[in-house]
Formats: structure tokens, C-alpha cells, sequence
């Protein structure tokens, strides 16, 4: 419905408008006003003439699409709806006459509106007359005006001006042809400028037509030139009047410059011309030109000609070399290497730019001839020993020798001249600045050199007089600089003063292989690495240790730049820590990765006392339980020796009877005597040794008789080391040593013979006495608790059918009992080692034997 409504009334309104659409619109139409004025527009039938048709209630002013506010709105019923713009500031703008209708503006009338300034009067006309072509003449035209505005010159020429030529023009320049020219006649110009604003016009220009005139470039070329230091250049006269005279300009610059250098010639009539530009750089290239003007009063110059390059002519070097050095630590013999530093001339020494160079050096204090070294190269390299020398560097050609750069090198261990004071660098508008104050005396100059503090360490340097200086290349922002300010007194360097100082600085590097190590109960210490020099940035003012426990609890300790490590104490015992490290600089900080570490339950001292204490508790425990095994063995588990385990068993029969039975205890040895029972004959072999004398010398071999009936007891012995300790039978009783000799034992009935066996007494006779006449048991220890606690009964072997065992040869020996063999009070008897062979190395001495006989008989 409402759509409706809205396309009724539009129709209603837009019919009677589009039928009188002539009649009612925007005055004045497309105005132009001056820029900062007020403009009234009007809506009407016509100008002052009201538009009925519209009520003017429903008119909207808009200015470029913007609605104008309505305070400048103005009701008139007699003209119409109008509109006041205020200060109008915009060269060109459309406003529209707008009807609201249902909330909607429909447009039913438009115009352009300009705005702009009147012209000003044209200023400064200049003519030109180009030789045998045109007239061309231009003005300064004033301030824009923001509207289209023409230009009317008006040309007269002729002694009585007759001749006029006017045109138009939007530009501030206009050119006449060929058949206005008029050398010799004088002109006057004229120009007016013209817009919808207003128009203005200028002073009246009077020439004579030959001061206007203006000539071609010249054409020019080079010449080689016969000076030194110089560059020759040719060109011709250029196309002018015959009478009139020229003036020139020559201007030339180093190639790559910008400040050009000018020289006048007076070429006057002349057809050609030639000037050698003069002391200019040995081989240097530079860029030159000419230009002409008429010398009789003429206002414009011809253009520049064409530029040429040309390179000058040698001339010996005319400045000294700059020259430094550099001295190595010398060797034990006083030998050093001198490392010699010059710069490049500013102007090159030959025509292909290479830079020649001779250095010089002579022995101050010694007649050595002098060493010389032509290079192109800007150092040199000198192995000098201790001695002092002086050092020459000269620039050289083919025209001569730059002044000489002298330089001397003191001696080892001589002392040094006197020094700079309070030498300070800092950076102040991206720039290093070195100041210094002056020795005590006076000083030629000053030498400051440089370089990063870095593995190469390229070194710069400069001469300066002033004690305040930029340092020219140390443009590295972030790289510490190491710098040196050495005075020089005739040549001689004082002692240098060195200083370090960034350009710029910025936050250091981080901070790398943060460490804990020794962490006890309430210490730990914490490492670091110290931060490399090319990622310092700046100087390293100090650095924080930061260590928070697993409660939260932080703290931190700030330390010096040169400190590394750190000992942090009062910490908490079994307690597990976060310790970071940051590094500072003036331009801000950085900080390292987080490590942990974990402070121990006790202290080391705790567990080192712990753990000795419990080492001698073990080590007392071992030896009471060994204490204790000993004696139980000793006085509880006696050793028995085992008959099987004897090593004599093992043993060759031949080896056995290699013993000295007389031998005895001999510078306190003991000696050892084994025996070896073999119960049959049959398990001899054929043929026995015999028993050993005292001497160890053989005795006729026994040779029992054969058959089982005749059988009889063998006894050998064998000495072996030490081992066996004297025994002795005491009260019926025999003791034995500790050995693995076996004993014999029989019961004290078997000492009885046998039946059918002869008996043998005391008083019968016999080849060999009994035992007991022997003195076999000569000696009665005390009874041997060891052997009396071993075994229940041990008793003596002696058997009816035993053979005697010593006999002469060709006798049988007769069986004899050991009547004197008692037992002991147990019931036991023994017999042990050292009793055989004691009474059997004296029984079987043949001279023994004899002497016994004769006694019994």
C-alpha cells in the first residue's frame, strides 16, 4: 500500500515539473566566482521569477553529493527557494536542487560552480633570437588561477614599429618564425593574460634585435697535451655574425664529481680555439664542456656542448704517502716482525691507475746496507731485529718521487715517548668520537687506528691534528671497536693509549651451557660460559642468577661482568631448584635456558663419617670372626693328616732314598722325614736300593729272600724340606709333628709275637742291639695335647716276621722285638719320624754296626 502512495505522488510532482522543465531551474547558471567569496544560487521559473510549481519548504541544497546545512537556506516568496555557500574554497563543484518526496530526494535541477583567482600581469619577458631560425619569447605567467586562462603577445618590430603581430596562446612561452627576424632593428613585445575573472597586462619589453641573439653550442675535441697535470681541449668558432666577436667558457670536474670548475677564453673572431686546462691530478679522467656568447652585449650564452671525458697528463706524485705500523712481540733473541701500513695517494701515479711505492729501510745504529722494496701493494711486511730503524715510504712515476713518509721503529726495550692523557671514545650522531688531552710536550700530530675486536682485526687508520676526532669507516653498529691514539714527535710515535667503545649497542647473546656442579646440602655452585665477543652487542655490565625452589619461592644474585661462576648458598636440603642466568648490557638484557639441580638429603661430611665408621665396624666384625675360627680350628678341630693326600706316594721309588737321615736342625731349620711302609716284598721291585747312610751313600742292595713265607717289613725313609719338629716318646708316649706324613700304629697287644714267630730277647744275640739299647727314645718331651686328642689309639707297627734294617752284607738279619716300646697312659703308642731316622742313620753306619758287635761279644 505504501508503495502505492509513494509512486502516486511522484507521479504528481515530476509530471507538471518534467512539462515546465525550461522554465524552472538553478540561478545564475554554471557560475565562476573568486575563490573565498560567498555565492546566493536560486530556484526559479526564471531569474527572478519564483518557481510555483514546487513548494520551496521541500527543497534540499547539496553541494558534491553532500547536503548543504539549512542555517544557509533562504526563503524568498517573491524569487523562490535559494542558497547562500559560504567562502567558496574548491576550483569546481556540482550543487543540486533536490524535492523530498516519502523520505526520498529526487533530484530536478543542477550546476557546475568554478572558483579561481583573476589573472596576474605577466612578469620578466624574456626574447630569444636563435641565429638564422626563430624568435622565441616566455614570461612568468603569476600565481595559478585555478581557471582557463589565455595569453595574447602582441609583436612589433621595425625603426618605426609598423610591423605587429599579435596571437594567442595557453602556454607562457611562444615562438615566431624565420621572416620575423630583425638583427639589426629594434622590438617591442607585449603580453596580456585573460580569464572568465578578469585579464592584466605587462610592461612593454624594448630590444634591439642583435643583443637577443643567441649562438649554437660549439663543437669540441681533445688534444694531447704538452703540460703536465693538464688536458688540452679544441673547438671552432660557432655560427654567428661575421662581426661579431665571441667569448668562451671552458668548465670541467673530476669524473663522478659535482663541482665543476670554470674558465673564460676571449675567442673574439678567431675561427678555432684552444685551451689547456692546467693543474689539474696526474692521470686523473675528467669531464669537460664549452660554451659561447657574443661580446658585444649579448644577453644569452649558447647551450654547454656535448661533454667529453678526457684523463690528464702525469706529473710527479705531489704529497707523501700516509704511513703506519704495526710491531709483533719480539722473539728471546730480540727479532720481530713489523708490519707496514700506507694508504693510497689521491691522485693515481700512472696512467692505468696502479699505485707504485718504494719502501726504505735503514739500520740507525749499525752500517747495514739498506733495504728497498718497490711494490704497488699497501703494506709490507719486515722481519727487524732489536736494533732501531728507520722506515721511508715514497709514490713514484716515470715524472719522479712524491716527498718522502718517514716513520722509525725503536729499538727494543727503549723508552717510550710520552703518551696522550685521558683518552675517551664514545658515539655521538652514528659516529665514534675520540677525544684525548695533549702531552706535556709538543706534538706534530696524532696517529688514532682502529679495528672490530674480532679474529681478523683489519686495522684503519687516520692523521689528525686536533685532539678531538670522528673516526671515518668504524660504521659497524653492535661490533666493539679497539682503539689507539698514538702521538708523533718528528716521526717518532709516543706510547700508545688504547680504548674500546661500540657504535651502537643492543641486548647481548644469549647466555649458553648454564651448569650446577658441587651441589651439596645448602650450597651449589652455577657456571656459565662467557657470552662470545661478536655477540656481546655492547659491554656485559653484570650478570643475575636467578634460582627458584618447586615451592615458587625466587630469588636472584647480581654479579660483576667478570665473574662465571657463582657459589649460591642457604639453600634448602633434598630441595629441587630452576636456576637461569641473565646477561645485561646498557641497551638491554637476555637470559639463558632454564637448568635444574637438587640439593642432597645430608651433607658430605655426614655420609663420608657414616660411611668410615661403618667401614671399621666391618672391617672389626672380620677379624673377630676370623679370630674366632682360628681358634676354634686350633683348639677344637685339630688337623689330622691324611695318609692318601701324602705327596711321597706319588713318588718314584728311585727318588726316595735321596735323603740325609743324620741330617739335624742346622742354623735353625727344621727338617722333615718321611716314611714309607710297603707291607709285601712282592711290591718291591727288583732290585732295591738300599738304605742311605748319613753320608747319603749307597749300601749293599738288600736282597731278601723270595716266597710269602720269608716276607718281610721294609722300612725306607725320604727327607723332604722342612715340616716335621723332633718328636720324642714321653712317659710311654711318642709325639709327632704337624705333617702329612702318616703315622704307624699298632695296638699295644700286637707288640707281642706272633705265634710260631721266634722272639728275640735282650740278652740274645742279634746284629743289631734292640731299640732300647739304641737310645731310639732318648728324649721325653711332655705329652702332645694335639695327638693325644686325635685319634682314640695309635700304636706302634712292629710285626714277628720283620727284618732288621741294617745288616752286613752276606748276613740275614734276625728278627728282634722293640722291648723298650711302651705305651703311653692312654694305651697308645707311637712312633714317629724323626725317632727312625735318628736311630736308623745311626744303626745302619757301618762303623756303628761293628762297634755295636764287638760290644756284645
Amino acid at each position: 500500500m505504501l508503495i502505492i502512495v509513494y509512486l502516486v505522488v511522484v507521479v504528481i510532482f515530476t509530471v507538471p515539473c518534467q512539462g515546465k522543465h525550461e522554465d524552472c531551474d538553478i540561478f545564475p547558471k554554471n557560475p565562476v566566482v573568486e575563490m573565498g567569496s560567498d555565492l546566493l544560487l536560486t530556484f526559479a521559473k526564471s531569474f527572478g521569477i519564483p518557481c510555483l510549481t514546487y513548494d520551496p519548504r521541500k527543497i534540499i541544497w547539496k553541494l558534491n553529493g553532500k547536503k548543504i546545512p539549512e542555517e544557509h537556506d533562504s526563503f524568498m516568496n517573491s524569487t523562490g527557494a535559494s542558497v547562500v555557500i559560504r567562502n567558496v574554497s574548491f576550483p569546481t563543484g556540482v550543487v543540486s536542487c533536490n524535492l523530498r518526496v516519502a523520505g526520498k530526494d529526487i533530484l530536478i535541477a543542477v550546476t557546475d560552480v568554478k572558483a579561481g583567482f583573476p589573472p596576474e600581469k605577466p612578469k620578466n619577458i624574456s626574447c630569444i633570437q636563435f641565429f638564422r631560425k626563430n624568435v622565441a619569447c616566455s614570461w612568468e605567467p603569476g600565481k595559478n588561477t585555478f581557471l582557463e586562462t589565455e595569453f595574447s603577445v602582441t609583436y612589433t618590430f621595425g625603426h618605426d614599429f609598423s610591423e605587429i603581430l599579435f596571437n594567442r596562446t595557453k602556454h607562457h612561452t611562444y615562438q615566431f618564425e624565420d621572416g620575423h627576424l630583425q638583427l639589426f632593428a629594434p622590438l617591442n613585445v607585449t603580453v596580456k593574460a585573460e580569464n572568465a575573472l578578469g585579464e592584466a597586462f605587462s610592461d612593454v619589453l624594448h630590444v634591439f634585435g642583435l643583443d637577443i641573439v643567441k649562438l649554437e653550442p660549439p663543437v669540441i675535441s681533445l688534444e694531447n697535451p704538452i703540460l703536465r697535470s693538464s688536458i688540452r681541449v679544441n673547438w671552432g668558432r660557432p655560427k654567428a655574425p661575421r662581426s661579431l666577436g665571441l667569448n668562451c667558457e671552458v668548465q670541467y670536474q673530476e669524473t663522478g664529481s659535482n663541482k665543476w670548475s670554470v674558465s673564460a677564453i676571449n675567442m673574439s673572431l678567431k675561427k678555432e680555439e684552444s685551451f689547456d686546462i692546467k693543474n689539474l691530478k696526474p692521470f686523473t679522467n675528467y669531464t669537460v664542456s664549452v660554451r659561447c656568447i657574443g661580446d658585444n652585449m649579448q644577453i644569452h650564452w649558447s647551450d654547454w656542448s656535448s661533454e667529453i671525458t678526457a684523463t690528464s697528463h702525469g706529473d710527479v706524485p705531489s704529497e707523501k704517502p700516509d704511513l703506519w705500523r704495526q710491531i709483533n712481540a719480539p722473539d728471546e733473541e730480540g727479532n720481530r716482525m713489523v708490519q707496514l701500513l700506507w694508504k693510497a695517494l689521491q691522485i693515481p701515479t700512472s696512467n692505468d691507475g696502479t699505485f707504485w711505492f718504494r719502501v726504505q729501510c735503514k739500520s740507525k745504529s749499525k752500517p747495514w746496507p739498506d733495504l728497498v722494496l718497490n711494490t704497488t701493494s699497501l703494506k709490507a711486511s719486515l722481519n727487524l731485529t732489536k736494533e732501531a730503524f728507520e722506515i721511508s715510504v715514497v709514490a713514484f712515476n716515470s715524472f719522479g718521487d712524491s716527498p718522502k713518509a718517514v716513520l722509525v721503529v725503536p729499538a727494543v726495550g727503549e723508552k717510550g715517548l710520552q703518551q696522550v692523557k685521558e683518552v675517551e671514545a664514545f658515539s655521538y650522531k652514528d659516529l665514534i668520537w675520540v677525544k684525548w688531552k695533549t702531552p706535556d710536550v709538543p706534538v706534530n700530530t696524532y696517529i688514532i687506528d682502529w679495528c672490530m675486536d674480532d679474529e681478523t682485526c683489519e686495522i684503519d687508520w687516520q692523521y689528525t691534528n686536533t685532539t678531538n676526532v670522528s673516526l671515518n669507516g668504524a660504521s659497524e653498529p653492535y661490533q666493539r671497536y679497539n682503539i689507539t691514539v698514538s702521538p708523533l714527535f718528528d716521526g717518532k710515535p709516543g706510547t700508545p693509549v688504547s680504548v674500546q667503545t661500540y657504535l651502537k649497542e643492543a641486548a647481548p647473546g644469549p647466555v649458553s651451557d648454564v651448569q650446577a656442579f658441587n651441589v651439596q646440602q645448602t650450597t651449589a655452585t652455577i657456571k656459565w660460559r662467557e657470552i662470545p665477543k661478536n655477540e656481546r652487542h655492547g659491554f656485559i655490565t653484570n650478570y643475575t642468577i636467578f634460582y627458584k625452589d618447586d615451592k615458587g619461592l625466587e630469588s636472584y644474585v647480581t654479579v660483576n661482568s667478570s665473574v662465571l661462576e657463582y657459589l649460591l648458598d642457604s639453600l634448602l636440603p633434598n630441595t629441587k631448584y630452576i636456576v637461569h642466568v641473565m646477561a645485561s648490557t646498557k641497551a638491554g638484557q637476555t637470559n639463558s635456558s632454564e637448568t635444574f639441580f637438587t640439593t642432597v638429603r645430608y651433607s658430605l661430611p655426614f655420609i663420608k663419617y657414616s660411611s668410615l665408621a661403618a667401614g671399621l665396624g666391618i672391617v672389626v666384625i672380620i677379624i673377630l670372626g676370623i679370630s674366632t675360627f682360628a681358634m676354634t680350628k686350633k683348639y677344637l678341630l685339630p688337623e689330622i693328616p691324611d695318609p692318601a693326600r701324602s705327596s711321597i706316594s706319588k713318588m718314584p721309588l728311585e727318588n726316595i732314598f735321596t735323603a740325609n737321615l743324620n741330617k739335624s736342625k742346622q742354623d735353625g731349620e727344621n727338617f722333615v722325614y718321611n716314611l714309607l711302609i710297603i707291607e709285601n716284598a712282592s711290591d718291591l721291585p727288583l732290585q732295591r736300593p738300599s738304605i742311605i747312610s748319613a753320608e747319603s751313600k749307597l749300601i749293599t742292595p738288600i736282597n731278601p729272600p723270595r716266597g710269602p713265607s720269608q716276607a718281610q717289613l721294609s722300612l725306607d725313609y725320604y727327607v723332604s724340606g722342612d715340616g716335621y719338629r723332633k718328636q720324642m716318646l714321653a712317659e710311654k708316649m711318642l709325639n709327632r709333628s704337624l705333617s702329612n706324613q702318616p703315622l704307624l700304629s699298632v695296638s699295644s697287644t700286637e707288640l707281642q709275637s706272633e705265634p710260631g714267630s721266634p722272639s728275640y730277647s735282650k740278652n740274645e744275640e742279634s746284629p743289631m742291639e734292640d731299640i732300647s739299647e739304641i737310645n731310639v727314645f732318648e728324649e721325653t718331651p711332655s705329652v702332645n695335647a694335639y695327638l693325644k686328642n686325635s685319634v682314640k689309639a695309635r700304636e706302634l707297627v712292629v710285626r714277628e716276621n720283620k727284618h732288621y734294617l741294617c745288616y752286613e752284607k752276606g748276613t740275614t738279619p734276625e728278627p728282634s722285638v722293640m722291648s723298650n716300646a711302651k705305651q703311653n697312659s692312654a694305651g697308645q703308642a707311637y712312633v714317629t719320624v724323626d725317632m727312625f731316622s735318628h736311630n736308623l742313620s745311626n744303626s745302619c753306619n757301618p762303623s756303628a754296626v761293628m762297634e755295636r758287635k764287638e760290644n756284645i761279644k
